[in-house]
């Protein structure tokens, strides 16, 4: 599985004029065939940028059917399910405090939090930078991830 960054949705949806709109939807266009998941905390994201120019009924598609829009799984916080929340909210602030610590904005140390809890095979995002020399996990483009499909 792969984890994706909240910018490939806010490009597709909402920069059709961006330079990297035509790979962006290269992409999209292939989403289906990938095992690619957003997680819980990236959706959130997504959704607080959307909120600006969606409409409620389309906000709420967003957030409670974007599995039906984008064919992507949505994935719980990890470890969320636990029965000992006080323990595990401890334990999701050290690390995602830990992730800011290496000069990383909110939803980028949440989302390298989950794609290594997740043991995901690569991060895509279009901001590379965001991540490179954070962890020891793969970070791709969409098009070097769809590259690298091709090759295999």
């Amino acid at each position: 599985m792969v984890l994706l960054d909240s910018n490939i949705f806010i490009v597709d949806r909402f920069f059709p004029r961006d330079a990297l709109y035509p790979q962006n939807q290269a992409f999209v266009e292939k989403l289906a065939s990938i095992d690619a998941a957003v997680s819980s905390i990236t959706l959130l994201e997504i959704c607080g940028v959307a909120s600006f120019r969606l409409s409620a009924d389309e906000l709420s598609a967003w957030l409670f059917g974007f599995s039906a829009i984008y064919p992507v799984s949505v994935i719980d916080i990890h470890g969320l399910r636990s029965n000992d929340g006080e323990a595990w909210w401890s334990t999701f602030i050290e690390e995602v405090a830990a992730n800011i610590a290496k000069k990383m904005t909110f939803g980028d140390a949440a989302l390298l939090r989950e794609a290594e809890r997740y043991d995901a095979e690569a991060i895509i995002t279009w901001n590379t930078k965001d991540f490179i020399r954070r962890t020891e996990l793969d970070v791709l483009t969409p098009t070097a991830l769809l590259r690298r499909l091709t090759r295999q």
